[in-house]
């Protein structure tokens, strides 16, 4: 009980900072280091409502935090946009797979299926922009794997190679895939033939 007042306050404190910081930065020129206050505050609140996600007081926890992360990213910010745009590739493979099964299949899925890949390599691309390296990994899977975009291996190999050499990471390369979900001896054999 008392956790969740204590969250609820947390949460109204850095709603009512940010209201600040956003009319503050709308209506002066404002300093980065404004910016970047701002950015971190967007982050804690999405940690928050993460952490609720799944409670039954907080059933759009997920949809607020995703709401932060937008507001960091369209303040610039890489990693904001490398997560919104990780999620809505995730909304857009469930979609794809919704789509697949048939019976699931409607008019609206296949809108918001668009919609959500759309947005995802929007993201990416400006994460990848800043520099961004699992942004850019990101973006060759989407291409190896066909989300969103048509298939196209060559230019996937070769975001997720210089990705790879952007962190120089060759000897750590198997962890890297590992922890994506991807460990298939196929996958390697294809990568490093594309490293150059």
């Amino acid at each position: 009980m008392m956790l969740g007042w204590w969250k609820q306050f947390k949460i109204k404190h850095l709603l009512k900072q940010l209201r600040l910081l956003s009319t503050n930065r709308l209506n002066n020129t404002s300093s980065t280091e404004l910016v970047q206050k701002e950015i971190a505050l967007y982050f804690q609140l999405a940690k928050l409502y993460e952490a609720m996600i799944g409670k039954k007081k907080y059933p759009f926890a997920r949809e607020q935090a995703l709401a932060c992360y937008r507001a960091a990213a369209a303040l610039d910010n890489a990693e904001a946009q490398f997560l919104v745009g990780q999620k809505s590739l995730e909304e857009g493979r469930l979609r794809e797979e919704l789509q697949s099964s048939g019976f699931l299949a409607s008019d609206a899925n296949t809108a918001y299926l668009t919609m959500s890949f759309k947005d995802a390599h929007g993201f990416l691309l400006a994460a990848e922009k800043h520099q961004h390296i699992k942004a850019k990994r990101l973006r060759g899977l989407c291409y190896i794997n066909g989300w969103g975009v048509p298939i196209d291996k060559n230019a996937g190999f070769d975001l997720v190679v210089a990705s790879i050499e952007q962190e120089n990471a060759w000897d750590r390369v198997q962890k890297i895939f590992a922890e994506l979900g991807i460990n298939q001896s196929s996958f390697f054999s294809e990568l490093f033939q594309h490293r150059k």
